[in-house]
């Protein structure tokens, strides 16, 4: 075949074939159906969102992103295996692709299976040494199996990371606060609490900072801040057993300062709650019958 044939054939298998760079086909076709599917992803018509990319994958089997946007609607569905089936395919495509990475170990510590959560953030912050979702995800993992060093140590991470805003900030210095308070590092606690809320907007995630800070305060003994934690934690929590902490600590609260009065007012707003019911009804007793448990 001669050279200028053999360039007029390779310039038509470039302009036909389905080429896929950094997770995004060029492909015309596959790019409509990755569109239709965010369209009805955006929509929360999740069952045409998955139709949509799988077809797109179809069209161009290297689109990355259409197996990660799959893989985001499953884990929208709590459908965690398949979601992990789709980002693991979504990594075959483009190992480069570190959000599919930050997701896979999300949807890993889901399921409970936390080597392979850690392994996976990790391999997003080898990619990525500024990701941000990977070492609040290897923060999360150790904090859930009570590791709290190694989580302070990647939540502080993760908090010295862009954007300095935002949900994944806020509950970034949230989980911060939360293993300084499960190592006694009370004061350090509270500072990260106290800056965590400025990031939150739902009011039942500001409340349960709220009260995790009401704690942090209330065991320095620092119980003007405690009294307002709480008071800011009962304005902002919707649920029940987030009020039910707050009514709780206020009592405490109000017992270590010697006024019984409005100790016992705020242990029985707390019976309110199931979970706090118990509690609140033996420092009532307590309080009232001191004698009886003198011995």
């Amino acid at each position: 075949m001669k050279l200028g044939k053999i360039c007029i054939v390779c310039l038509i298998i470039l302009g036909t074939a389905v080429i896929a760079q950094n997770g995004i086909s060029e492909n015309n076709d596959a790019k409509e159906a990755f569109n239709q599917g965010n369209k009805a992803y955006k929509e929360g018509r999740l069952d045409d969102a998955i139709t949509n990319y799988n077809k797109a994958a179809e069209i161009d089997p290297a689109f990355a992103l259409a197996h990660y946007w799959k893989g985001n609607v499953y884990k929208r569905k709590r459908d965690y295996v398949n979601a992990q089936k789709a980002y693991e395919t979504a990594i075959q495509k483009d190992k480069d692709l570190v959000k599919a990475y930050e997701r896979l170990g999300d949807v890993q510590a889901k399921q409970k299976n936390y080597p392979a959560a850690l392994a996976t953030y990790q391999s997003a912050v080898n990619i990525n040494p500024d990701s941000k979702r990977g070492f609040y995800g290897m923060g999360e993992v150790h904090r859930s199996q009570n590791n709290h060093a190694k989580a302070i140590e990647n939540y502080q991470t993760a908090a010295g990371l862009s954007p300095f805003k935002g949900l994944y900030h806020g509950n970034t210095l949230k989980g911060l606060g939360i293993s300084f308070m499960e190592s006694s590092k009370y004061e350090e606690a509270a500072s990260a609490l106290s800056e965590a809320v400025n990031h939150l907007k739902n009011k039942d995630q500001k409340g349960d900072v709220y009260l995790r800070l009401g704690n942090s305060y209330k065991e320095m003994n620092n119980f003007d801040e405690a009294e307002q934690a709480y008071k800011n934690c009962l304005a902002n929590a919707r649920k029940s057993v987030l009020k039910g902490g707050a009514n709780f600590g206020l009592g405490e609260t109000y017992k270590k300062r010697g006024n019984t009065q409005e100790a016992i007012k705020y242990y029985r707003a707390a019976t309110a709650d199931r979970n706090w019911k118990k509690s609140a009804e033996y420092e009532i007793d307590l309080l009232k019958n001191p004698d009886k448990y003198s011995h």
